[in-house]
């Protein structure tokens, strides 16, 4: 049971103070009760178990058109063996809840046919229901099961529980506070709703539905995963996907190529264990944070490289087949697109071997590395579109080495500095200072606690390194644990740094004129894309584009007119001037500049919204 204690607890409870289940009701719908009693004397009586036996009894073959429902099978009538009275049907009709819990049988004619396929899926891997099921299908399910077959009919059993308002309360009409589905599915989709579902909480807890946190939650990773795939497609046009015989060696392949797969694998393992084990929670968000937001992993460079584009495959489609059971539309349309076939027919992904320990921590070392230099911008309200020239970075000796090295193009990329350099001792970037901590000093020195934690202004950087990295400094007179001290950092140049622990970042803010040109044509970049996408533009659609008013940015534009083309699919510019009959034309404000940005499509087409 999942969790163990609605099996032990509600439902044991039910159990224990079971009673005989009575069939019958008394009413016109449902499965008839298959009995018959004799209208003289009603002690006598016949269970029917099949149509065959129903037939011998009746005296004759049952028509083509046999209905076994009420009105039609109260016509089937014979003499009591016992009297001289008729047997007939009795009048009522079976409990719904023993045909849900016939199911397991129903679904093959077990046991008149289909023997073989009934053994191959009986007793059921688990099943899933809301909670008040312990008395409902859970229950029918397992009371028919051990009667007739002295056997459960499932091996695990999920337990749901009930949905809430967003203020904890039970949903009801009454109340005023019901949640239509299919306006939130038709609002967010179906993907994004099951996502957030599964990922907010352990399915059996209870749930606060809040419609708003749907974005926040799936939308996002939906979002990526979809700009991912338009990254891939739109550079993988005349690429076609190696054979397995003829893949690229996982050992042959870039680092960060190495990397995604040996992640790749690290997340297939992780999901396969948390769904093996029937937490669902866990393997959703395991699935949730495998993402990065477009493949920037790789270097500019790489976008069109096979082997990075067959690593990219790779990943979409095992990334796809775990998440198929989550998200099975989005899944599937992705999957069908990678490869003509269904996700749903595709073998679940499996654990290849790939592991790559160096590596993985490297690529960790990078990723903290980044989020320490975004807020070093940010300090500066530095957006990263701007490109800088030098970053400087620290990292613990541990954590340097070739794996390292190979992965700074990356983190250059991440952060969009034109170099990284890994220094050996942030003692050039910060100087390391402490503070004492008087309350674990005062348990060990008492009385001379005020001298140990004046001591602390003495230790060197090596001591105060020791100590940031858990280890014990012996000073004068006094010993000195991780705790005692509280390691600070003060900037000692104009450059933009950020610390965490022994990691540390140093940006060089200085602007020269090209870098300023390029921030700024980057700009532009981000603007012809949003405008691209008001036009209605296809990914691939090439366009004709225009920029014009201030003279800045149209320098700046000039200057790196080959990002500008590569990164908006324009085959022809135009500076200082307009489009005839442009697609799509607005005014807008770029970096306190007024610029106008025209577009149309290159081959002449007018396309889009004006």
């Amino acid at each position: 049971w999942h969790p163990p204690e609605t099996g032990a607890g509600r439902f044991g409870e039910w159990l224990e103070n079971n009673v005989d289940w009575a069939l019958s009701r008394d009413r016109y719908w449902g499965t008839p009760l298959n009995v018959w009693e004799c209208d003289a004397d009603r002690e006598h009586r016949e269970v029917i178990g099949s149509y065959d036996e129903l037939a011998r009894r009746w005296g004759k073959a049952l028509p083509e058109n046999f209905d076994p429902h009420k009105p039609y099978i109260d016509t089937y009538t014979w003499a009591c063996h016992n009297c001289s009275g008729t047997m007939r049907r009795a009048p009522e009709v079976i409990d719904a809840w023993f045909d849900s819990g016939s199911m397991p049988y129903a679904q093959w004619h077990y046991p008149f046919e289909h023997e073989a396929d009934f053994k191959a899926h009986f007793p059921a891997d688990y099943i899933c229901e809301g909670v008040d099921q312990t008395r409902g299908w859970f229950y029918s399910l397992l009371a028919i099961g051990v009667t007739a077959f002295d056997a459960p009919v499932y091996k695990h059993v999920i337990v749901n529980e009930h949905v809430l308002d967003v203020h904890g309360q039970k949903m009801s009409k009454s109340r005023g506070n019901v949640v239509d589905p299919w306006n939130v599915i038709g609002q967010h989709g179906a993907d994004a709703v099951r996502l957030y579902l599964l990922g907010q909480s352990q399915v059996w807890l209870p749930k606060r539905f809040d419609e708003r946190q749907i974005p926040e939650v799936a939308g996002g990773f939906l979002n990526t995963l979809r700009s991912t795939y338009d990254f891939f497609r739109r550079y993988a046009q005349d690429w076609t996907p190696p054979t397995e015989a003829a893949a690229t060696p996982s050992g042959q392949r870039p680092a960060a190529d190495r990397w995604l797969l040996a992640r790749l694998d690290e997340v297939v393992a992780s999901v396969r264990q948390s769904w093996s084990a029937y937490d669902v929670t866990a393997g959703v968000r395991t699935i949730m944070d495998f993402r990065r937001n477009r493949p920037r992993f790789w270097a500019p460079d790489r976008a069109t490289d096979p082997v990075a584009l067959e690593t990219l495959h790779e990943a979409l489609v095992a990334a796809v087949r775990l998440l198929a059971p989550a998200a099975p539309f989005i899944s599937d349309w992705v999957h069908r697109a990678l490869t003509g076939t269904s996700v749903h027919l595709a073998p679940f992904p499996v654990d290849r071997g790939h592991r790559e320990p160096e590596l993985l921590a490297a690529m960790g070392t990078v990723r903290r590395l980044a989020s320490l230099a975004r807020a070093a911008r940010e300090s500066r309200n530095l957006r990263v579109r701007q490109p800088l020239a030098r970053m400087q970075v620290a990292v613990p000796a541990a954590a340097q080495g070739p794996a390292l090295s190979d992965l700074l193009d990356i983190l250059a990329a991440e952060v969009n500095v034109k170099a990284v350099q890994v220094v050996a001792s942030d003692h050039d970037l910060v100087r390391l200072g402490a503070k004492a901590n008087f309350r674990t000093l005062g348990k060990r020195y008492g009385k001379d606690t005020p001298r140990a934690a004046a001591a602390v202004a003495e230790l060197s950087a090596a001591e105060l390194q020791t100590l940031e990295q858990g280890g014990t400094v012996r000073h004068g007179a006094f010993e000195y644990q991780p705790d005692d001290v509280t390691v600070t950092r003060e900037v000692v140049s104009e450059w933009l740094v950020q610390a965490d622990g022994p990691y540390v970042v140093a940006l060089d803010p200085t602007l020269s004129d090209d870098l300023v040109h390029e921030g700024l044509a980057r700009e532009v970049v981000n603007r012809v894309q949003r405008l691209r996408k008001e036009a209605g533009y296809d990914y691939t659609t090439r366009i004709e584009l225009s920029i014009s008013g201030a003279e800045t940015i149209v320098a700046a534009t000039r200057a790196f007119q080959g990002l500008v083309e590569g990164e908006t699919l324009a085959r022809r510019m135009v500076f200082g001037a307009g489009l005839d009959e442009p697609d799509l034309q607005r005014e807008l404000d770029i970096e306190g500049r007024r610029t106008t940005i025209a577009l149309r499509r290159h081959d002449g087409r007018k396309g889009g919204t004006r």
